[in-house]
């Protein structure tokens, strides 16, 4: 980082309660255990601890400088760390990050949605990746303390940033981008998660709508154009607005698929271009609305196809999205297990019937969280899709995924092929004992459920 401890204070209107090191910070830290030589350390207070009560691990680690709250009274300070006084310190993260954003004039690209963000992320940033040197969002750093982390990795050698924005409530999206200051806002979709607090899917797309309103007239919106109830959030936009998908109103639409389940080329047609055939490098339908959101973005930093095409051929997808998994016994699992709603339930489902053809297909499905007054109906209806998936046999875990077996048992499953096993272990011991050597596993439920537990004790790591 071009920033030190000085200006750090500076940026955050803090008190300095101890001078140290002039030197720039190498990066920012809230875990005092990570902390290492030239890093600077942000106490938060949590649930369960505080993290003033590792200042002085992160000083014997090797950190140069941290923050402490005005309130809070350290018993001594620690010897030569630059110690930093402010009302509130993650507050001060975000202020201290927004200020070293600043410093870069380069294209940031905020990606937001209900399904898809992570997948969308990783594609944008491999297209990219194809000409400029890109940050992008690593794992789960996509809310109020890991966006403003994000940002404190810029460097000087960055070309473009792509930042992936996740949110449960109204205007969290609009803080978010107030510090990242995006010049090219990504909406994927609008789906079900967070509806018990947001109450609509309207007012998920409200909410996931703030990242346009935060956009610069020299940027651009990059919208769904297949999703109706974001349409009406891109009308007097200040900046142009791009929409992706199969309708013939899109900018960038996909005009067909070719080739066999395992290898599909997707055919995208756009005003101004040639007609362009990209393999997916992901399986999956939902797969080419993040295609085209990524060759959206590619031609808007004018990347050629040819650099679009070499970017996707290295894309890195996030661990446990849509993550293939072969076991030593022939078994191949789909793990998907790191969040759930319907919408990606019903994605998932198709995925499974794509990949496995006519093998084998288990399905193991827990709770989706979040849905508010569609609880129920919301885990009935994946029920409903799993009876009609040709399932060997269907697993559902935890309190709501009694619903799915319901559901699953109502539109025609045979009951002998449901299972409610009570805990993570008693889902791998029926997993062992049900699949079989070419079989498909699809594994899905919220972060809460921690499905990938399952995937760990069938493979014997976790006891």
């Amino acid at each position: 980082m071009e920033m030190n401890c000085r200006a750090v204070a500076a940026a955050v209107n803090g008190s300095i309660l101890q001078a140290g090191s002039e030197r720039n910070i190498r990066r920012f830290v809230i875990d005092s255990r990570l902390a290492a030589d030239g890093d600077f350390f942000v106490p938060l207070k949590g649930e369960h601890t505080d993290g003033h009560h590792y200042v002085q691990d992160a000083a014997q680690n090797g950190a140069i400088g941290c923050f402490v709250s005005r309130n809070y009274t350290l018993s001594s300070l620690p010897h030569g760390m630059f110690v930093i006084a402010v009302d509130n310190t993650l507050t001060a993260l975000q202020q201290a990050a927004a200020a070293y954003r600043r410093h870069f004039a380069l294209p940031v690209i905020g990606v937001t949605g209900s399904v898809g963000k992570t997948t969308t992320k990783d594609m944008i940033a491999a297209v990219l990746s194809a000409r400029l040197r890109t940050l992008k969002t690593e794992g789960n750093l996509n809310n109020e303390i890991g966006l403003p982390l994000m940002l404190t990795r810029l460097e000087a050698e960055t070309e473009a940033a792509v930042l992936e924005m996740g949110m449960s409530g109204f205007g969290e999206i609009a803080r978010l981008a107030a510090l990242a200051k995006p010049t090219v806002g990504v909406i994927t979709n609008i789906g079900e998660s967070h509806l018990e607090i947001l109450g609509t899917r309207e007012g998920i797309a409200r909410a996931k709508s703030e990242l346009l309103l935060a956009l610069p007239p020299e940027g651009a919106a990059v919208v769904n154009g297949d999703e109706p109830l974001l349409l009406p959030h891109t009308k007097n936009l200040p900046c142009p607005v791009i929409t992706f998908g199969f309708a013939e109103t899109a900018t960038v639409r996909c005009r067909g698929l070719e080739g066999t389940d395992g290898r599909k080329k997707v055919l995208i047609e756009q005003a101004g271009y040639p007609l362009l055939r990209l393999e997916l490098p992901l399986p999956g339908r939902h797969n080419v609305y993040n295609l085209l959101a990524a060759v959206a973005v590619g031609r808007l930093l004018h990347l050629t196809d040819d650099e679009i095409r070499d970017g996707l051929a290295k894309l890195q997808p996030t661990a446990m999205r849509q993550e293939i998994v072969t076991l030593p016994g022939g078994v191949r699992v789909i793990n998907d297990a790191y969040n759930a709603s319907p919408t990606s339930m019903a994605a998932a489902l198709d995925l499974l019937q794509e990949l496995s053809g006519g093998a084998g297909r288990i399905a193991v499905l827990g709770d989706m969280l979040e849905l508010g007054d569609m609880e129920e109906e919301g885990h009935r209806q994946v029920g409903r899709l799993a009876a009609q998936s040709n399932l060997k046999a269907l697993l559902v875990l935890g309190e709501r995924a009694a619903w799915i077996a319901r559901g699953a048992k109502e539109a025609g499953m045979a009951e002998e092929n449901i299972y409610h096993p009570a805990s993570h272990a008693e889902t791998a011991l029926l997993l062992q004992k049900l699949a079989q050597q070419g079989d498909y596993v699809l594994l899905k439920g919220s972060r809460g459920m921690r499905m990938e537990k399952v995937l760990q004790l069938f493979q014997g790591e976790e006891k």
